[in-house]
């Protein structure tokens, strides 16, 4: 966000939280309450749009990577480890399961992904006659973690660069709504100038500040 952007996000938070602890103030003002409500849902869009924007993509890359580094070991490990039982057994299974690393790190993400857990499943089909001299129960489920990790940090933490630019240009939408939001409340909040002075002193005060930049914290001015 920009300087601006992020003294008026500290502002729309500030005065979520003044609405909410003065909220006695304007009980049964229906016009207001429907406006603050609004006001509320636009703040923590703002909210989650910022953190969004501020993802840091290269080091997502990075767990991604890690995740994707550990799946790959622990397939080559233990599928070739099951291997050996099944190429005692004289049995087709050896060779489905007889891999390297090399062969899986030329895949996308989503075919490692498919192929790590079809060699899964078929050791994990087999872990009675595979435990404990070839492959434990431990490790299978070790190695199932793994997979499972390499999918959760390609959902939940790939944030790519594309998603942080449809953010910046949301926030920018936000903020728009956001200001028509606020000239909406400061028209009904003039009522007050006449009706409790010290209401609408106080929100004209926490709302300047802040607009200002010179708060970036929830203080609410309380007279």
């Amino acid at each position: 966000m920009t300087t601006k952007q992020s003294n008026r996000l500290s502002m729309a938070k500030t005065l979520k939280q003044f609405f909410s602890v003065e909220q006695g103030k304007y009980t049964g003002n229906n016009p207001l309450t429907v406006r603050i409500s609004e006001l509320n849902i636009i703040v923590d869009n703002l909210d989650a749009l910022a953190g969004i924007q501020t993802t840091d993509t290269t080091a997502n890359t990075g767990l991604k990577t890690d995740a994707r580094t550990k799946m790959i070991s622990l397939t080559v490990a233990y599928a070739n480890t099951a291997a050996d039982y099944f190429d005692g057994q004289d049995s087709p299974l050896a060779k489905q399961l007889t891999t390297s690393k090399s062969k899986i790190k030329n895949m996308t993400g989503v075919e490692a992904k498919i192929y790590c857990q079809k060699l899964y499943n078929i050791v994990n089909e087999n872990t009675v006659n595979l435990d404990p001299d070839y492959v434990t129960s431990a490790e299978v489920q070790d190695w199932l973690t793994a997979i499972n990790n390499f999918d959760a940090k390609a959902y939940d933490a790939g944030v790519s660069i594309d998603t942080t630019q449809n953010a910046t240009h949301d926030l920018q939408n936000e903020f728009k709504k956001f200001s028509v939001c606020l000239s909406k409340i400061d028209r009904l909040m003039k009522k007050y100038d006449v009706l409790n002075p010290s209401f609408h002193g106080n929100y004209k005060l926490s709302r300047k500040i802040s607009d200002l930049g010179t708060r970036h914290n929830n203080e609410i001015p309380l007279t």
